[in-house]
């Protein structure tokens, strides 16, 4: 079960790493009207960054209560 919870953390951050690759590469600039582009890409970086951070914190912390 924690070895699960540690793996699909560290995924969850190497999503994170793709989100925020996407955003730079494809989005996150102004337009020639003064207009921000934004995309999901920004949202699903910062729900992959909780949800890794969580489920790592989580194994480490069964880990040290066994």
């Amino acid at each position: 079960m924690r070895n699960r919870l540690r793996i699909f953390g560290l995924a969850s951050l190497a999503l994170v790493g793709f989100s925020w690759l996407g955003e730079m590469v494809f989005y996150g600039d102004v337009n020639a009207e003064g207009v921000l582009q934004e995309s999901l890409f920004l949202p699903l970086t910062f729900i992959f960054a909780a949800l890794g951070v969580a489920l790592v914190m989580l194994s480490i912390i069964l880990d040290r209560r066994r």
